[in-house]
Formats: structure tokens, C-alpha cells, sequence
């Protein structure tokens, strides 16, 4: 999969609570990875918007 610009990736970890945005996707779509990108805390980031703590 592919990272495409505007989708937003965070970090599982409550902990943790890193989170990135794509500013610029993968010019070849056919040349991407099956992994979603890795925190700096090590675990793998789930696409999509950060629950917010209440």
C-alpha cells in the first residue's frame, strides 16, 4: 500500500500518542510496501484519525 498524500497515520501506544501526516505520496504506487510506517516507539501506526483522550 501505497502512502498517499492528506491520510493520517498515529500511533497506537497511548503512551506514545506520535502521529504523522503525508505531505507527499509515493510517486509509484506499484512500488510500495505492504507495511503500514513504524513509530519511533516501534510499534506499527494505524491509518485513520487519533482517538481523542477524554
Amino acid at each position: 500500500m501505497a502512502l498517499q498524500e492528506g491520510e493520517v497515520y498515529h500511533c497506537p501506544d497511548p503512551d506514545c500518542g506520535c502521529e504523522i501526516e503525508v505531505t507527499r505520496g509515493a510517486s509509484d504506487p506499484a512500488a510500495a510496501g505492504a507495511a503500514n510506517p513504524r513509530c519511533c516507539c516501534g510499534r506499527e501506526m494505524q491509518r485513520g484519525p487519533a482517538s481523542v483522550a477524554a
